[in-house]
């Protein structure tokens, strides 16, 4: 395997002006490699630059520093098999803070130095960034489900967005007859971010299954939800939905069990195998369903396997976090489209973006949900893990039921206008 160098190349020959006339990669309309390949920013005859833009110091600096991890443990191994157009893939990673404005400045110091961004978080700040990324045609896997990423075009979610996982968690606790028509729903939200979009999802699913809504809302910043918990018991919800992180959820969980009140609560799986196995794991195991766009680390398919074996490592130790499964699944599905616009003989940003869109359905082997990005503005999937938490199990969690779409979320990605 070739050394890996983070520089930027040096101007390449062309043809019989070799020696006058070269242009830098990146460039517009870029160089052509000896291997007949068009390079643009970031790329040059040996590597390819890709950006993680992630906190990398602070309260998150942790979970950030996973996130990358998961996306070098990826390109290592295509590395160590000949990588992306015999060209090893390097991964440059800045520190944002979990501030828009300062993943801002760091993606102005990389414009022109990379031709895709492999794990941005939040990924929300795709959406500020939005006219710059135009501009380079740069790729950028983002780290949120947020649906209102579907209409940046240069952005690829890693999943189904936030609120048609809640239609699939909410048909599934329908189906599991814990709900029926008439039956009050409740929902703790942030007021906006995750908050607006399981709101949305919570309100097109009432409508379908012919639920009542009782909402209430919290600070971003909390994560105590005793009020909230008390004011959906007296208006007498079954379930009640968590639009917020992990923290409201462990929270509402010991509020019920502390209280005595028989109530399911589903969430997006944003709670640790430390909160499942903490103080809270009887009220979690008792109370929780989880809706996950990815596999929890107790599955036996053999990509979360070899995933675990090779963290297991490097790690020293340390325990895998779900950044780390994040990263790794980003860098797979970017992956993809490197090795099309490989194919295509035209590894510029621009290409790269649209091969995204020329490589059909991304299988991703049992790590998240499978995704299609052929349709721009379309989410690249409408499916869905439902989870157990368990305490015993590796990543606290157990898979209830596989991926799948219900028709629910079908209904509502339609009128949605999330699907063709």
């Amino acid at each position: 395997m070739r050394s890996i160098a983070t520089a930027v190349a040096p101007a390449l020959a062309l043809g019989l002006l070799a020696s006058a006339c070269s242009a830098k990669a990146g460039d517009a309309g870029g160089d052509v490699g000896e291997d007949g390949v068009k390079m643009g920013a970031g790329v040059t005859e040996d590597t390819i630059t890709l950006a993680a833009l992630v906190p990398l110091s602070g309260p998150i600096g942790g979970l950030g520093q996973d996130g990358v991890a998961g996306v070098k443990l990826y390109f290592d191994k295509v590395n160590a098999d000949g990588g992306v157009c015999d060209r090893d893939v390097v991964i440059e990673a800045r520190d944002n803070k979990y501030n828009s404005q300062e993943t801002m400045t760091q993606y102005t110091g990389l414009s022109g130095k990379i031709a895709g961004i492999a794990n941005l978080a939040p990924g929300g700040d795709a959406i500020p960034l939005q006219s710059r990324l135009e501009k380079d045609g740069v790729p950028v896997m983002a780290g949120s489900y947020d649906p209102l990423l579907l209409d940046v075009h240069q952005a690829f979610m890693p999943g189904t967005p936030y609120d048609v996982e809640t239609v699939n968690g909410i048909s599934y606790l329908v189906d599991q007859g814990e709900l029926a028509k008439g039956d009050t729903i409740g929902v703790i939200a942030y007021p906006n971010g995750i908050g607006d979009a399981v709101t949305k999802g919570v309100d097109g699913a009432a409508e379908q299954f012919g639920l009542k809504v009782e909402h209430t809302k919290i600070d971003s910043t909390a994560t105590d939800v005793t009020a909230q918990v008390n004011t959906l018991k007296r208006a007498g919800a079954k379930v009640i939905v968590v639009g917020a992180a992990g923290g409201p959820t462990v929270s509402a969980a010991s509020v019920a069990a502390a209280s005595g009140y028989d109530v399911t609560i589903l969430a997006t799986n944003l709670i640790s195998q430390g909160d499942v196995q903490g103080a809270a794991k009887d009220a979690i195991v008792d109370h929780v369903v989880l809706t996950s766009n990815s596999a929890p680390f107790s599955s036996d398919a053999p990509v979360v396997q070899d995933l675990l074996a090779a963290w297991d490592k490097q790690a020293d130790g340390r325990p895998i976090t779900a950044p780390v499964a994040a990263g790794y699944l980003m860098a797979q599905v970017l992956d993809r489209a490197l090795q099309q616009a490989c194919d295509d003989s035209d590894l510029t940003p621009q290409a790269i973006t649209a091969a995204m869109g020329k490589v059909g359905t991304i299988e991703t082997e049992g790590l998240g949900v499978d995704l299609d990005y052929s349709t721009p503005g379309a989410a690249p999937s409408l499916a869905s893990f439902i989870l157990k938490p368990d305490p015993k199990a590796e990543g606290g969690a157990v898979i209830a039921v596989d991926a799948t779409a219900s028709d629910a979320a079908k209904a509502y990605a339609k009128a949605q206008g999330y699907t063709e």
